[in-house]
């Protein structure tokens, strides 16, 4: 890797923990599209460019949602039994759609640029849907979990775990509209306890891709099975710092701004993955 492509990662990783602090979608949106070019240019093999994409990306985004929710946790911003009990929700689903679809020579890289590039579409309507709405002053206690919310923490956290597992993000994208508009949670406490549950998410997942490319050809040295850790620090590191700036300004002012921004950012990165799958 060149100097001028390290220095490319660290700028990339700073604006995604930007992001995924003050918005609690996890950086994810970033990562997967950096690491997916990065691996391009580094001329890996194609059978394991999109799960190596995949697994380093949900462990950078493990590592920046750790630094974010700590943040979110001492200004009593997280729900934590809501993310626990979501998180564990996903355990099935992450294994499964990891062994049983990213890895299997169907889901190339046209296949993913697609996929990827929905997410990024409803990334970007929830952006600006939930920029109208901005902080509710009315938010749910933790012992007041609405009737049935078993269902609704294996349903968030199915979705969310699929999500997280398929291309490689937090799954931010389902949890905050899920905990905002279905749980009754203040946008701020939602991203909050968004973030715990990223954690658990990308970590079961990074684990689930550490096993499945164990003995693989086509990896870099430094990584642990589709798991590469040496890449995955120099764009988490610069992250990490950006989370928690992210994370501090996320309870200083409202992020309709920002929102718009990663919004028409995203609809331009999708149309950019739809052409460069299609073409």
């Amino acid at each position: 890797m060149t100097i001028l492509q390290t220095v490319l990662l660290g700028i990339a990783g700073l604006g995604a923990g930007l992001v995924a602090g003050l918005v609690g979608v996890g950086g994810g949106v970033i990562f997967t599209p950096v690491l997916f070019v990065v691996y391009g240019m580094l001329g890996v093999p194609a059978g394991a460019r999109t799960p190596l994409t995949v697994g380093t990306g949900l462990f950078c985004t493990g590592l920046v949602a750790g630094t974010s929710a700590v943040h979110h946790a001492r200004r009593g911003a997280v729900r934590w039994r809501m993310a626990l009990g979501v998180g564990l929700a996903s355990v099935g689903v992450v294994g499964t759609v990891s062994r049983f679809v990213v890895v299997q020579p169907w889901y190339d890289a046209a296949t993913f640029r697609v996929l990827f590039a929905v997410v990024l579409l409803v990334v970007a309507t929830r952006m600006v849907r939930g920029s109208a709405g901005g902080s509710s002053s009315v938010d749910a206690s933790e012992e007041e979990a609405p009737h049935g919310w078993w269902g609704h923490w294996i349903g968030t956290g199915t979705a969310a775990g699929t999500v997280a597992a398929a291309v490689g993000v937090g799954g931010g994208v389902v949890l905050v509209p899920a905990y905002h508009r279905w749980s009754g949670h203040s946008m701020h406490r939602s991203v909050g306890t968004s973030s715990a549950t990223i954690v658990l998410i990308s970590g079961l997942s990074a684990i689930a891709y550490v096993v499945l490319g164990l003995g693989e050809a086509g990896r870099p040295e430094l990584a642990l099975g589709y798991v590469d850790v040496g890449t995955g620090v120099l764009l988490a590191g610069p992250a990490v710092v950006g989370a928690q700036g992210g994370a501090a300004l996320a309870h200083r002012f409202e992020t309709w701004g920002l929102r718009w921004s990663f919004a028409l950012t995203a609809l331009v990165v999708a149309g950019r993955l739809v052409w460069g799958a299609v073409v």
